[in-house]
């Protein structure tokens, strides 16, 4: 028996954790391009610094910093699916289930958007996007399917 016997309100922190860690992978990019760090003005950090750092460094927290905006966007989408399947009373090993898949699939989606340099590794980011948008699908479809 997991210490944890409600994983799909477990993975609701887990999905946000997971939407907030590239904000500060791009933290550490342009820290470790740069030696310093703006928290005065964070959110405009990145256009101020562009000169002083290499080009891939760069275009790397943009991307980071992409990748986080997405997550924040992802999450009021997966966190509506999972109450939802939870108050249908959809049962909780489904909702587990992709609960987990889309916070794995968020999981991957950062770590190749973070990465991506080419149009194959964009393709797969928008697969592994759709994949993750999928499992919200299946559980609000999941909850509209049980009765009262």
């Amino acid at each position: 028996m997991s210490a944890y016997p409600n994983t799909p309100l477990l993975m609701l922190p887990a999905a946000a954790a997971v939407a907030y860690a590239p904000h500060f992978i791009r933290a550490f990019i342009v820290v470790y391009h740069t030696k310093r760090w703006n928290n005065i003005s964070p959110r405009g950090q990145l256009e101020k610094v562009e000169s002083k750092m290499t080009k891939a460094g760069w275009a790397m927290a943009k991307r980071a910093e992409g990748a986080h905006i997405n997550g924040i966007e992802t999450l009021p989408i997966f966190y509506g699916a999972v109450l939802a399947a939870l108050h249908a009373g959809v049962a909780k090993d489904t909702v587990g289930f992709y609960s987990t898949f889309f916070v794995a699939s968020r999981v991957l989606f950062n770590i190749v958007y973070i990465f991506n340099t080419n149009q194959l590794s964009a393709l797969a980011r928008t697969t592994i996007w759709t994949a993750g948008i999928a499992a919200c699908l299946k559980l609000f479809l999941a909850a509209a399917a049980t009765k009262f």
